[in-house]
């Protein structure tokens, strides 16, 4: 299946999508963005490579044309970085040189062609492996320094459409890729090292929390209204004489609190912009829906219009335990995430992106 909408101006949907997630949530990375490339840039670029750019990967140079990265970490789907354009010129002439010592003939091991354009990177400072652009198939590809060569995403366009959707709904990500914050960056992860992986807090759907003080008072104000009596009895039972009783009980309804102001307050506050009356399918006044984020602004669809445009049942049936398992407050929030996926399911590209989503397969051709 093919889509009538030019690749580089889907790559450039798909970025400003990626860009606006950033700004909002991991402000570190958004700022860790260079400036879009200039037109000398590119005509640079492309005198050094040799080869011409395909236009989809112009079209995110063009936006952004690379990354410094967080605390050595990319922020490219799958732990990547977005290699600046003089890496990208150092890389490409490695590999050739590489190439060009293996030989040319028809039984030379082919290690890379002129064609084959590398965007990310492990870091922005380490490129001995990364996604590379296959300019004659529009292939993503990932090389590393062993010699593997294998493909990754049908084309460009679909890799960061997969990662704009797998931002912007991340309760359906379900392969083992996944949005999350670390120092307040992101990080893709789970990571896969002890120390990194308590610094990471998987992403899901809201901004970082406000978490309450550890107060008797500040925990009992951040519980649901039907577990302050439990709490209540639990304190009056209390040894006060017994610091350890007395520590854990504090730890163990704070991180109650914590986990009941993730649930409600933020995913309230920074889906509804703070108007608590929206209701799918309800029309907002103008006054309110000025107040909700732009990605939101729209009127929220009913559960029978998002079940009946999720056409697959194995999709329906991943909504349907979300919804199952969603409390009242994120009922707007979740219909407006799954709606956008319905959303996508009517592009024959962004279906595949989004089955790759809920299903955890990368898109394939």
């Amino acid at each position: 299946m093919t889509t009538d909408t030019p690749a580089d101006e889907r790559v450039t949907r798909a970025w400003s999508r990626i860009v606006e997630w950033l700004a909002e949530y991991t402000p570190p990375s958004y700022a860790a963005l260079r400036p879009g490339a200039s037109d000398a840039d590119v005509a640079a670029l492309t005198e050094a490579l040799g080869v011409s750019v395909p236009e989809e990967l112009e079209a995110l140079w063009r936006l952004s044309a690379g990354e410094d990265g967080v605390a050595g970490s990319g922020l490219m789907l799958g732990d990547w970085a977005l290699m600046p354009l003089d890496a990208v010129i150092r890389t490409h002439r490695m590999q050739m040189e590489i190439q060009e010592a293996h030989g040319e003939g028809d039984d030379a091991l082919v290690l890379w062609k002129p064609s084959w354009i590398p965007f990310c990177s492990f870091s922005p400072h380490d490129t001995v492996h990364g996604l590379y652009l296959n300019g004659e198939t529009g292939e993503v590809c990932k090389w590393t320094r062993y010699g593997e060569r294998e493909q990754e995403y049908e084309s460009l366009p679909a890799y960061l459409e997969l990662m704009a959707v797998s931002l912007e709904a991340p309760l359906a990500t379900a392969g083992p890729e996944k949005p999350g914050m670390s120092g307040g960056a992101l990080v893709w992860g789970p990571p896969p090292d002890e120390v990194r992986g308590e610094q990471w807090q998987h992403h899901l759907g809201q901004a970082p929390p406000r978490h309450p003080a550890k107060t008797p008072g500040a925990i009992r104000e951040a519980l649901p209204v039907d577990e302050r009596a439990e709490f209540d009895a639990q304190r009056d039972a209390l040894d006060l004489a017994d610091p350890e009783r007395v520590t854990a009980f504090r730890d163990h309804w704070w991180e109650r609190a914590v986990r009941a102001q993730e649930e409600l307050e933020d995913a309230v506050a920074d889906a509804l912009g703070g108007n608590v009356m929206v209701a799918p399918g309800r029309r907002l006044a103008p006054e309110y829906e000025a107040m909700l984020p732009p990605a939101v602004r729209h009127r929220p669809p009913s559960l029978d219009d998002i079940r009946s445009a999720l056409r697959h049942e194995s999709i329906r049936a991943r909504f349907d335990r979300d919804h199952m398992g969603a409390i009242p407050p994120h009922y707007p929030a979740l219909l407006l995430r799954w709606w956008d996926l319905a959303r996508l399911l009517a592009d024959p590209r962004g279906e595949r992106a989004v089955r790759a989503v809920v299903h955890g397969r990368r898109v394939s051709g």
